[in-house]
């Protein structure tokens, strides 16, 4: 492992969740309903998202990205189906709000004259996970009811054995130590076994997966530090 800066470590980061974008299949319903090389719903936006039961907030995000649009006012007619799940136009993007219920919704605006049309799909979030271990600490039933977890513990070369239920895939993990090194691991796979080594000073674990039927990403987290 290579010793790096903050700012480094921050691009790679960014880097790993584009490439992991990449790694899953296409996510819900999108239809470009006029022929046009230029302005289409890109297919790898987040359209059948989750809500995480065990979180203190009510309201979370997801971003619709549009290929071919750079600017807000380009994205007229804007319209939810279902007014529990909104819509607002940003640069190259469509924001959208949704609270703690399932609901789905056609989403449909025109940019450039072009008519696009998407299905966004919210859905109770259920842990991916059957095994979640970082050496003898089973940590499964942290994720029971949320994708975040937080902790004062640090883990030196200790295996992170990681198995999913049937139909979910992973396909990518993140570590960074907290003492300026970082590794990044392409899986596409059910399971993943690695020693690692995290402080409790800011380290970081990611584990990217998704569900090849339902078309439903997560991204588990660990976030380590002593302020916890």
């Amino acid at each position: 492992m290579k010793k790096l800066s903050k700012k480094v470590i921050a691009f790679a980061l960014a880097v790993v969740m584009t490439l992991t974008a990449g790694a899953v299949a296409p996510q819900g319903n999108v239809e470009v309903q006029a022929a046009s090389g230029r302005v289409y719903v890109n297919p790898y936006s987040a359209t059948v998202v989750t809500y995480k039961p065990g979180k203190d907030v009510n309201t979370f995000t997801s971003t619709i990205s549009i290929m071919g649009c750079n600017k807000a006012k380009e994205i007229k007619k804007l319209k939810s189906s279902n007014k529990n799940i909104r819509v607002a136009a940003r640069d190259g993007y469509i924001r959208v709000e949704y609270g703690k219920k399932e609901a789905k919704s056609t989403i449909t605006c025109t940019v450039k004259g072009v008519k696009l049309k998407t299905t966004f799909t919210v859905k109770k979030y259920t842990n991916p996970c059957k095994t979640f271990k970082i050496g003898k600490t089973n940590l499964l039933s942290k994720f029971n009811k949320n994708d975040v977890l937080r902790t004062n513990k640090a883990f030196k070369k200790q295996k992170l054995d990681i198995k999913l239920k049937s139909g979910w895939k992973i396909s990518s993990v993140h570590v960074t130590s907290g003492t300026g090194s970082y590794n990044n691991y392409r899986v596409n796979k059910s399971s993943f076994s690695k020693k690692i080594t995290v402080s409790n000073n800011y380290g970081y674990i990611y584990v990217y997966c998704y569900n090849e039927k339902t078309k439903v990403s997560e991204c588990l987290q660990i976030n380590t530090s002593t302020r916890y």
